[in-house]
């Protein structure tokens, strides 16, 4: 198999701070990728630190996101606030769990599938009746692992440490790629990035954005973007986004 992606051009819609090592390694390999983050992360306000119950007395913490990890334990080292190695930390895929290793934190558990479907199913969050649970994410998104967990009678505290917001981006670059169909396949990697595509192109954008290629890293968020109107979705695990950008260029 060829390690060249001649030239395939791809729109990398990561938030800035995450795209950077994807969009390397596509230039590494000879790709083209035009950097279009579709959402940035920034710091809610502190006030989920008055939510926190004695650390001492947690069971489990999750972690939907590297971002949840990193915003969380910020404001937690900026307070001074110990973090006890007795409870168990799950994290929702790879790259929250190597964030939280970098903070010197075991991680207990990782689902197969990075998604809330199969942290759900994780052995350890069966029987959470009673236990004291902290759910550490960005503000809305899905509401399915709160309500799963509330269901099983866990002492649940929700925790919204960072919040999504839509970038301003330039309306010239925004046209100029679409107008002049300088992509070949799109990455997308959330729901709200998803919605705020569609956002940030016109509505006369609408169809070359339906009619595009499209990588995305799950199958529920697949099924998003089927209910939108895009028609060729490739679905991949997030840690195998280049060898299916290599597939793809070796099918063609």
């Amino acid at each position: 198999m060829s390690n060249s992606l001649h030239g395939l051009r791809i729109l990398n819609t990561r938030p800035r701070d995450q795209a950077s090592q994807l969009s390397q390694s596509i230039r590494d390999a000879e790709g083209k990728v035009i950097e279009l983050p579709t959402l940035e992360i920034e710091a809610t306000n502190t006030h989920w630190l008055n939510l926190l119950p004695d650390l001492k007395t947690v069971d489990h913490a999750i972690f939907i996101s590297a971002n949840a990890v990193r915003y969380c334990f910020n404001q937690l080292n900026q307070q001074n606030i110990e973090w006890p190695p007795s409870i168990q930390v799950i994290a929702i895929g790879q790259g929250s769990a190597a964030a939280i290793q970098e903070f010197g934190i075991q991680v207990s558990a990782i689902p197969v599938v990075p998604d809330s479907e199969h942290l759900l199913a994780l052995e350890t969050l069966q029987q959470p009746e009673k236990q004291n649970v902290l759910l550490f994410k960005g503000k809305g998104g899905r509401p399915l692992i709160e309500e799963q967990l509330i269901q099983r009678e866990a002492n649940l505290v929700v925790l919204e440490v960072y919040q999504r917001v839509i970038p301003q981006i330039s309306r010239q670059l925004i046209q100029s790629i679409w107008r002049n169909d300088l992509v070949d396949i799109i990455l997308l990697t959330s729901e709200q990035s998803l919605h705020n595509l569609f956002k940030l192109f016109d509505k006369e954008a609408h169809n070359w954005l339906r009619n595009k290629k499209w990588l995305i890293i799950s199958e529920r968020l697949a099924q998003v973007a089927s209910s939108l109107g895009i028609r060729n979705i490739k679905i991949c695990h997030p840690s195998r986004v280049m060898d299916t950008l290599f597939d793809y260029v070796n099918k063609d």
